[in-house]
């Protein structure tokens, strides 16, 4: 008896009855709020919206208030999935930025310093003569 009471004071328009669709919509607040405050980012404060807006109409079921939360539902996840776009095509961008970074600045510099200090080595040993290889100058003086 008491489900079909609860069936029959429940809202057309909101599928759960009152008290579970509460207590849903205080769990889902709890979660997107520590989201947000853990991650700092709004497509999170939007969830909690999208999760806590249909809440509205166990209160008011009326049909205007019914499609005034479609669209503002809808208006949401357009712009939770335009966020999620930017963040995927960010994150795709910084692992491009990261990898060639790597590559760029890992064996490149490794070697170009190397480079560097063989020169500086070979020119201690020849002295300010113009050739750099430091083979041909080891047999100049030697004569077979």
């Amino acid at each position: 008896m008491n489900i079909a009471l609860t069936a029959e004071l429940q809202s057309r328009f909101a599928p759960l009855p009152k008290n579970i669709h509460i207590f849903f919509c205080i769990i889902a607040t709890i979660v997107f709020l520590a989201l947000y405050i853990r991650k700092h980012r709004i497509v999170d404060f939007l969830w909690l919206f999208v999760c806590d807006l249909p809440l509205i109409l166990q209160f008011y079921a009326d049909s205007t208030t019914a499609a005034v939360i479609g669209v503002c539902e809808v208006i949401l996840l357009v712009a939770i999935f335009v966020f999620w776009l930017q963040d995927r095509k960010a994150a795709k961008n910084q692992a491009q930025d990261d990898s060639e970074s790597k590559d760029d600045s890992g064996d490149a510099d490794d070697l170009k310093d190397v480079e560097q200090a063989v020169k500086v080595e070979r020119s201690k040993l020849a002295g300010n003569e113009a050739d750099d290889n430091v083979i041909s100058q080891a047999f100049d003086g030697f004569n077979p």
